[in-house]
């Protein structure tokens, strides 16, 4: 039922906005087209977007709220005849990014937003500047931007076993675009030979500093306190296996009971007789005492 709902919902999309394209076509809605149009992204995205904030436990519905958004502000701007000029792409790209970051926003247990994220916002801050750059300079702005990616994620998650791999992409693609825009940047010949010294220098401040933390955490702070001995304290008993175990005690006997006598059977005959010979004789009773006065007869 439910996925029958969905294709419903799709349908009924589709239609109304095949509809509303084939009379936008025929200039129906005049100069009010593009502004119907991009309005109905941007009523859409609206809606997804208070239904967030409603519910922020619901994140995907973040995704498609600043995507609509984007869409439908890009469609009113260029309605308003205002020029973005290579921009224009980047502004869908940055709202399909702020979507994955109010995710991690609101719910940092779903770290995996920042890949999206920062490539996303990476993606987009390379298209704006495409035509200023040069092809070295397009792959050493890509190279470096995927690289602070992984570098946030590494900072993010700081500490947490499942993704100490981020630091490795992080190092690599840094350096590659590091070398990349180096060499697209054209640099004095002397500036170019012996910039890689700053990488040494980076190097040794890392070293200095693992090795400054190694020695701060095993240097003792405060008084030494002598850890207790579990070699001196007694064994708990039985925690030993050559140990014997003291023998427990011999259960009680119960007390003698004396059996019931058997009850009858049922289909035994009874003796009358013997019953009443049981039952207490009655004793006689006394002669009433004459009254005086009456003589005898």
């Amino acid at each position: 039922m439910k996925r029958f709902g969905e294709f419903l919902g799709w349908a009924i999309f589709l239609l109304l906005a095949g509809v509303f394209l084939i009379l936008k076509n025929m200039q129906v809605f005049g100069e009010w087209g593009d502004l119907i149009w991009g309005g109905l992204f941007a009523a859409a995205g609206l809606g997804f977007l208070i239904w967030f904030f409603f519910g922020v436990q619901r994140w995907w519905r973040a995704i498609p709220a600043f995507t609509l958004l984007s869409i439908g502000v890009t469609i009113i701007l260029r309605w308003r005849g205002i020029q973005l000029g290579d921009w224009v792409t980047s502004l869908v790209l940055f709202g399909m990014a702020l979507g994955f970051w109010a995710v991690l926003l609101v719910r940092g247990e779903h770290w995996w937003a920042t890949i999206p994220a920062g490539v996303l916002t990476v993606l987009g801050v390379l298209l704006g500047l495409w035509t200023r750059l040069s092809d070295a300079g397009r792959l050493g702005v890509l190279y470096v931007g995927v690289g602070l990616v992984f570098a946030l994620l590494y900072a993010v998650r700081f500490g947490q076993r499942d993704t100490r791999w981020a630091a490795v992409p992080a190092g690599a693609l840094l350096l590659l675009g590091l070398v990349t825009l180096m060499d697209a940047l054209m640099l004095p010949a002397m500036v170019a030979q012996w910039w890689p010294v700053l990488l040494l220098v980076a190097g040794l401040g890392l070293l200095l500093g693992g090795l400054g933390l190694r020695g701060g955490a095993s240097a003792p702070v405060g008084p030494v306190v002598p850890e207790p001995s579990f070699e001196a304290l007694p064994p708990a008993p039985g925690s030993s296996v050559t140990e014997t175990l003291p023998e427990a005690a011999a259960p009680a006997k119960p007390a003698a009971q004396t059996a019931p006598e058997p009850a009858p059977a049922a289909g035994a005959p009874i003796d009358i007789y013997g019953l009443l010979e049981q039952q207490p004789k009655e004793q006689p009773s006394a002669a009433p005492s004459e009254e005086p006065g009456v003589a005898p007869k």
